[in-house]
């Protein structure tokens, strides 16, 4: 696509959860009703790349060639494209048509063809309607659904090895959740209004072990280059492995 068609295109959505820069220099800030500093940082989407995917890639055996990954509320596809530039198939679905239509524009534009988008919403998401994956990718989500634990154990029925959860944390050394009300004022929300949990860290840890998830790895933050919300603990991503690793 020409630099026009890529402005026009873009020009047609007047809201943008992620922002994109492309070779060639070209480039689109983040665009919502409810951001802040933290959420409009164009750097944000790279230091979170940088920080849990090469566990994940490792996870599947230093190679995403061939893997099949399934990006549980894709937005407008940013790890979904990311995955499949990294050699993977993906299915990536949201519940927003408009953010599908987003993501199939970014696909357009960066020229894959092994990663595909449908509008679905969260509770469809079957194994009997997407298939299992490789590696299912819960990121950003759970924090938008009021009930975590029915939502890991969802996500753990998709997933054949790795899941992948990255969410925001009520900080708290207990094991709590946190419930607030949250409605659809923003792409960034939930798509319904009702209540929306937050757990603490050591309430998740509780949870994967519960749904059964024999090992579980807390990505370590190694450097200073990293959002504000991670450095300070109020986010923070988990792998969960559902075969143990080899010794």
């Amino acid at each position: 696509m020409s630099e026009h068609d890529v402005r026009s295109q873009f020009a047609k959505f007047t809201l943008w959860h992620y922002g994109y820069e492309f070779e060639g220099g070209l480039s689109f800030l983040p665009n919502h009703l409810m951001g802040n500093n933290l959420t409009r940082d164009r750097r944000r989407p790279i230091q979170r790349f940088q920080h849990f995917m090469p566990y994940l890639v490792e996870a599947l055996g230093g190679n995403l060639k061939g893997k099949r990954i399934l990006d549980i509320a894709c937005n407008s596809g940013f790890w979904s494209i990311q995955c499949a530039l990294l050699g993977a198939t993906v299915v990536g679905f949201d519940a927003r048509s408009e953010l599908i239509e987003q993501a199939r524009l970014i696909k357009r534009i960066v020229g894959v063809e092994n990663a595909v988008f449908e509008t679905l919403p969260f509770g469809e998401m079957t194994p009997e309607r997407l298939g299992r994956f490789d590696a299912v990718l819960n990121l950003g989500i759970l924090y938008h659904l009021p009930d975590p634990l029915a939502a890991l154990f969802a996500t753990k029925a998709m997933a054949e090895n790795v899941i992948v959860v990255d969410t925001s944390l009520f900080v708290s050394d207990e094991p709590v959740v946190r419930y607030i009300w949250e409605e659809p004022v923003d792409i960034r929300d939930a798509v319904t209004a009702g209540i929306v949990g937050y757990p603490s860290p050591s309430a998740l840890e509780l949870m994967f072990r519960h749904i059964g998830i024999p090992h579980t790895f807390r990505v370590p933050i190694t450097t200073d280059d990293m959002p504000q919300d991670y450095l300070a603990g109020e986010r923070a991503t988990w792998l969960g492995l559902l075969h143990r690793p080899a010794s």
